[in-house]
């Protein structure tokens, strides 16, 4: 894989791009809560060095997550997690295989306790071909996730992300997979939790 291609490509198709979220929904807790969410995306600060490569992504986000009652109607709100965060992707080529790996990390938030606080994710698996920029990240470790009766539970996200246009138009896929955490082996296996694809479009 090609560090500087991927540069290149980030720098010609995604840096200062806004990109939108339309509104979705998604239950947990077998129901007992739903979710929804909505986002304006950019991505930012590009840095192209021999070694690797950062940029940033900076989401504005609104994001409630509501009680259900029995007849699934939403009642009390359970958890707030709208406003704005910068991640930073960081990458660099393994001379040992050729591959670009890396991290995504939360660097700053006014999200208050934002469940990204402290996670890092893997960014692994990178492929840039058709004018497309695939990708995919594992979490390390654990992070919390909204349970019912103001609890919470070990939870982490394995993802399939890519960049790619349609109708000449930018795309950002998140598609995330939920895992149950056992936070003293920290075996994990899969959430009853499914969340729906996340797709921000430019306008």
């Amino acid at each position: 894989m090609n560090l500087l291609k991927i540069t290149e490509y980030l720098k010609s198709n995604v840096i200062g791009t806004v990109l939108a979220t339309d509104e979705l929904a998604y239950q947990l807790e077998d129901g007992k809560l739903e979710g929804v969410y909505s986002d304006q995306v950019t991505f930012s600060n590009l840095f192209y060095s021999e070694s690797g490569l950062h940029f940033d992504m900076f989401v504005v986000a609104k994001e409630t997550i509501y009680e259900l009652d029995d007849k699934l109607e939403r009642g009390s709100i359970n958890r707030d997690y709208s406003g704005v965060s910068v991640f930073r992707y960081e990458l660099a080529k393994r001379s040992s295989s050729g591959e670009v790996t890396g991290v995504l990390r939360l660097i700053s938030t006014t999200v208050k306790n934002h469940t990204a606080e402290a996670i890092v994710y893997g960014v692994y698996d990178i492929a840039l071909e058709n004018n497309e920029l695939r990708w995919r990240e594992q979490q390390l470790l654990y992070r919390d996730q909204s349970s019912d009766n103001d609890n919470s539970r070990a939870v982490a996200f394995d993802s399939r992300n890519r960049f790619y246009h349609e109708d000449g138009k930018l795309r950002f896929e998140y598609n995330g997979s939920c895992f149950d955490v056992d936070t003293v082996t920290l075996a994990k296996t899969p959430s009853k939790d499914v969340f729906p694809q996340f797709l921000a479009k430019e306008k």
